[in-house]
């Protein structure tokens, strides 16, 4: 094991939910809302809600469902899946709420009521993703990064607010590429590293990426639904697997990331291990949001 291997075994140690129980006793409300992604996180490879990271089935993952609905708490889904996806996935799954396109849309009720959260962005026709793709910084995208960043087929192809891309590109040169380019009032949001793999891109992995207006995002769309519904922050908690998931530690009482967002995210680690309330689940993806839905139950 590396250096750096160590390191990352060592943050998810100390950062486990085993070893920091006591601090969620303590700083915990009784839970009423989790907050949490779907894809890698609480669904297994291929978005299978019944097989674990090793493709093995498991009833693990609902009867931590089941158990989460009989006591009321909300299981609420922030992906950045359209609306319409979510739609049948929250059916399923006998769920109610959904948080659509990396925090645009907030959908209660199974789309009965449906709050935006596009920022100080002006919609000028008849959707936030057309006004967007207006302004050509998509087309500005994919001409600078040829190669490297492309449109996320067939997935993008039905979206109402955030353009999807997948490749890999550095986001902080993104960020000053959109600034300099009268572009700063959009930003660049990785949603975490898909399995799938393009012959007309050339790059070591393949990440999914979100253009939003500036400042939406998971979080602040989890800030409008407390204030929507009168939710305390320390009776909430979120589980992600991706670096646009971190935020979540900021306006929740805890964050679990799944541990293979700590794996596939390393460059993460020091920003784990310095704040408070995020913690590192001992499994992975839907085994991992297990742990957290009988953990907070037992609370």
């Amino acid at each position: 094991m590396t250096k750096a291997e160590s390191y990352i075994e060592e943050v998810a140690r100390k950062k486990s939910i085993k070893e920091n129980i006591k601090w969620l006793r303590d700083n915990l409300l009784p839970v009423k809302v989790i907050y949490t992604d779907i894809d890698g996180t609480m669904v297994g490879p291929l978005g299978c809600f019944f097989r674990d990271s090793e493709y093995t089935l498991t009833l693990r993952p609902a009867k931590a469902l089941l158990s989460a609905l009989a006591r009321d708490v909300d299981i609420m889904l922030v992906s950045g899946r359209h609306k319409s996806q979510l739609r049948e996935v929250a059916r399923l799954l006998g769920l109610m709420n959904y948080v659509a396109e990396l925090g645009t849309e907030i959908v209660y009720n199974l789309g009965q009521e449906v709050v935006m959260n596009v920022g100080a962005l002006e919609v000028k026709c008849e959707s936030v993703y057309q006004t967007i793709m207006d302004t050509g910084v998509v087309d500005l995208l994919l001409e600078t990064y040829k190669g490297r960043l492309e449109m996320h087929t067939p997935w993008s192809d039905e979206r109402d607010c955030t353009p999807l891309l997948r490749g890999y590109v550095d986001l902080h040169e993104v960020d000053e590429l959109l600034k300099l380019s009268g572009y700063e009032v959009f930003e660049l949001l990785d949603n975490g590293v898909i399995p799938r793999k393009s012959p007309t891109l050339d790059v070591p992995e393949t990440r999914a990426y979100h253009l939003v207006p500036r400042g939406v995002s998971k979080d602040q769309a989890v800030l409008k639904d407390q204030e929507h519904r009168g939710l305390k922050r320390w009776e909430t908690v979120a589980v992600g697997d991706a670096e646009a998931d971190l935020p979540f530690a900021d306006v929740t009482g805890a964050f679990f990331m799944v541990k293979n967002g700590l794996l596939l995210n390393p460059h993460l680690a020091e920003r784990i291990e310095a704040m408070e309330n995020v913690f590192i689940t001992e499994e992975k993806m839907g085994l991992g949001w297990s742990e957290v839905v009988e953990t907070l139950l037992s609370l």
